[in-house]
């Protein structure tokens, strides 16, 4: 889930309790429509007792009724409707022409002026049965009567399958609005964000320096820090470089005029001589190596290709009494994310102790596997064991003590693989020489 975009997760969770809501509101409508229905048939059910007893003529020990009644469908066999009534000894005196057969054999217990709602299935039908007890005054007392209306619960039943058609159809067809709807504003409400992530990756590949566009308030806060961070970060690279260029500026000054002192002194003194060389040298390179580590924080993508060629090319003129062939095998269209010079620092370094340790030959193959950026540099020069592989990265470890230098061109190259959170492993090559392979981490669109 934490995958999930944004937009996304909040669309599921709002989605998912907004099915849930309808769901429920559903239930609830259903249970007052049911509610309804039954508290309309209760009505329905007394008024046709009012009816009755409206119509109704008392004769000598009974009740009179007319046999056809105004409601058509007391007066139709069968029409799901009828009416009885009955003596005190549930005994029926009357009963409607919608009815051939006495549907029920007994009563529940009713006091005198008193509604009574029972259901009852007497045959193949289950109907709903209301019944009203009166006492009717003569001159010898009291004489009780039970007035029964009924009608089938297939009415109702049919009512309500019919509305909850129409009630899930309805429901189903403003969810889906809803859900829609919903989906056009996230995607609309998100839009300065999509937006945003454009804009990042224009300044990833250097079409611009910082965010331009006029985000929401809500967004404001987030851009102006970036812009703010991207400006320091520039300023302070800016200060840095300047800095590093006033401090080699100060000490090759005063290296010159001790060489010159020394070529002009009487006697040369081999030892003062290279010392000096080795200090210009280290000097050259450590301020070199400080002005190019501050990696940016938004790199342009450097193509591997032409880096090589620049670096091959000047090596050929600094080693051109060498026989030595380069073979490259690179993938097409190969990026490096980070600073051009770091990936020129990292192969002039591994190309240049190529070239002067091969014999015959020297592979370079570069290509992109999954979401990193290999590349191996190999030799068929003396190489080394596995021993000294170990230790090749350590500051100020030399495996030949004949040249000049101080042992920290490969410490150099490790900690500029390692700070772009790669690695790099030194073993033997299928040349016979030595072979270095360097893994960079790269964006997940180049592989």
């Amino acid at each position: 889930m934490s995958r999930v975009s944004l937009r996304r997760r909040f669309f599921l969770h709002t989605a998912v309790t907004l099915v849930m809501v309808m769901l429920v509101s559903l239930f609830v409508v259903d249970y007052s429509y049911r509610s309804e229905l039954e508290r309309s048939t209760d009505q329905r059910l007394r008024l046709h007792i009012f009816n009755l007893l409206s119509v109704t003529e008392k004769a000598d020990q009974t009740l009179l009724l007319p046999p056809i009644l105004r409601n058509p469908r007391f007066n139709t066999l069968n029409s799901g409707v009828w009416a009885m009534v009955l003596n005190d000894d549930n005994q029926p005196i009357w009963q409607s022409l919608s009815l051939d057969d006495r549907p029920v054999s007994d009563f529940p217990a009713q006091e005198t002026g008193s509604w009574v709602l029972h259901r009852q299935m007497p045959g193949a039908d289950r109907f709903i049965i209301m019944s009203y007890r009166i006492g009717w005054d003569t001159p010898d007392g009291l004489e009780y009567y039970r007035f029964v209306v009924a009608e089938t619960e297939d009415t109702v039943r049919k009512e309500v399958i019919r509305f909850r058609w129409w009630l899930g159809g309805g429901f189903l067809l403003v969810t889906l609005s809803l859900l829609l709807g919903q989906h056009l504003v996230l995607r609309s409400s998100f839009r300065p964000i999509n937006t945003l992530e454009q804009e990042i990756a224009r300044l990833e590949q250097g079409e611009q320096t910082e965010l331009q566009k006029n985000y929401p308030q809500e967004l404001r806060g987030v851009t102006g820090n970036l812009n703010a961070l991207i400006r320091k970060e520039h300023e302070q690279r800016e200060k840095y470089r300047a800095s590093m260029a006033d401090l080699a500026h100060s000490l090759k000054t005063p290296l010159s005029i001790v060489k010159g002192e020394l070529k002009s002194a009487s006697g040369q003194n081999d030892v003062l001589q290279k010392a000096i060389l080795r200090i210009d040298q280290s000097i050259e390179y450590q301020l070199r190596r400080a002005v190019i580590s501050g990696h940016s924080l938004l790199y342009q993508g450097t193509p591997v290709a032409q880096v090589l060629d620049d670096l091959i090319n000047v090596l050929n003129h600094a080693h051109r009494d060498s026989s030595v062939s380069v073979i490259t095998d690179l993938q097409p269209e190969l990026n490096f994310y980070g600073d051009e010079n770091d990936l020129m620092e990292v192969l002039g370094n591994l190309l240049d102790n190529a070239f002067r340790y091969a014999r015959d030959e020297i592979h370079i193959r570069a290509k992109h596997q999954e979401d990193q950026l290999i590349l191996i540099v190999e030799d068929d020069g003396p190489g080394f064991s596995d021993q000294q592989a170990g230790q090749i990265f350590k500051r100020g470890e030399r495996l030949d003590c004949q040249d000049l230098g101080q042992g920290i061109g490969l410490s150099v190259v490790f900690d500029i693989v390692t700070s772009y959170e790669g690695y790099i492993k030194a073993g033997r090559s299928e040349l016979g020489g030595a072979c270095f392979t360097l893994v960079f981490p790269c964006k997940a669109e180049d592989t």
